[in-house]
């Protein structure tokens, strides 16, 4: 196995993974600056390319392995140091965040943007 230089920081949270023939949704486990773990419903390729949409986050990345309803995701550029912040901050505020992605569509439906 390979040596990890990075902490990894377990988040739980829903995402979208962006395949050249289709959007699916995933559940990031965990992540670091430069991956991610994933659970996903059906199998990927590894090797396959792919983007990671997270929050306001587009991650371009490779799968690096699959085991079951997971697999691991390397990034093709590693993560900024704001970028792993906002994560923490995720994690230990996770109601406040939850709420706040619950409110974000009403909001942008009551200002008249977005989609509808």
């Amino acid at each position: 196995m390979g040596h990890r230089s990075f902490n990894r920081l377990r988040l739980g949270v829903a995402a979208a993974l962006k395949l050249t023939h289709e959007n699916r949704a995933c559940l990031i486990d965990d992540i670091s600056s430069t991956g991610a773990r994933l659970r996903i419903d059906r199998p990927l390729a590894p090797g396959q390319s792919l983007v990671l949409s997270f929050h306001e986050l587009t991650l371009f990345s490779t799968v690096m392995w699959v085991r079951g309803g997971e697999c691991g995701l390397r990034f093709d550029q590693p993560l900024e140091l704001e970028d792993m912040q906002g994560m923490l901050w995720i994690k230990e505020n996770r109601a406040l965040y939850e709420r706040i992605c619950k409110a974000g569509p009403a909001m942008d439906w009551a200002e008249g943007i977005g989609e509808y």
